[in-house]
């Protein structure tokens, strides 16, 4: 387990630590509303992770709307930040992506396992509110540019030695049977591992030695664009990858599907 991958007990004995802040970043904003772990704040992924609400394009946020939502959740620049979600945790992971992107100053780290982990635990919830003070968190002047690649950037590199996209989509989103933009089907040599496929049964990650045999087929030398439809589930193959194995050159093509299959001008295999 990776330091940005941290169990239950450990998020537990940190909720109290000055300078630590715990959130919440659930498929649906509802269920936060539900029950949620004590002090953690809401981030809605829909409203206030990705370009567009109306989820028309999945890439990052501006730094603009970046600072402001650090700072109406009162975080400050050093503060060490725990993100949980559900259903496997690939929302929390692109909050985790995006803090990472616009280079956080503290420690980032993601519960393996999520809300389903913690309460299977009989762990408590609450549904009382935090309200955390403003902050005066800077505006990000600077980006882990490696994390994230551009369409013109996976265009450049198909079919390139030492370069692989992999589709972290459905099968039937990858074979253009499912199709969820104008056109399906997936980019020319796109290696294909679902996203869900890194996971146990019970949505916690499974062991390094079961990662490493699963992403096999991905040289750990290449230099990889992961994508899906919105760069969500490509964050969390990203995280496996990256803070998991290891892997020093992968980065996550936030336009992903909803742009390259919506374009007229991008090579399609189906």
């Amino acid at each position: 387990m990776t330091d940005a991958l941290v169990t239950t007990t450990w998020v537990s004995e940190q909720l109290a630590k000055p300078g630590v802040r715990i959130f919440d970043v659930p498929m649906k904003a509802a269920t936060y509303s539900e029950g949620h772990i004590e002090r953690a704040s809401l981030i809605d992924w829909i409203r206030e992770l990705i370009e567009e609400e109306d989820e028309s394009s999945g890439k990052v946020i501006d730094p603009e709307r970046f600072a402001a939502l650090a700072r109406r959740l009162g975080i400050n620049h050093e503060d060490t930040l725990i993100f949980y979600g559900d259903q496997g945790g690939r929302h929390a992971i692109r909050a985790l992506w995006t803090f990472e992107y616009y280079r956080h100053g503290g420690a980032l780290h993601v519960m393996d396992g999520g809300r389903e982990q913690w309460l299977r635990e009989g762990r408590p919830m609450t549904t009382e509110l935090p309200h955390p003070a403003p902050t005066g968190y800077p505006m990000p002047s600077r980006r882990e540019a490696g994390i994230r690649i551009t369409l013109d950037q996976v265009r450049a590199g198909i079919g390139k030695p030492g370069h692989v996209v992999l589709d972290t989509r459905t099968r039937a989103e990858y074979e253009g049977t499912d199709v969820r933009a104008a056109r399906g089907g997936h980019i020319p040599g796109a290696v294909h591992i679902e996203w869900t496929d890194a996971l146990n049964d019970d949505a916690t990650f499974k062991s390094k030695d079961e990662l490493a045999r699963l992403y096999a087929p991905v040289p750990r030398a290449a230099e990889v664009a992961v994508h899906c439809q919105l760069g969500i589930r490509a964050a969390h193959t990203w995280f496996a990858l990256h803070h998991i194995l290891g892997y020093e050159h992968v980065a996550n093509y936030d336009g992903s599907w909803q742009e390259w299959g919506n374009r007229e001008d991008t090579p399609i295999e189906a």
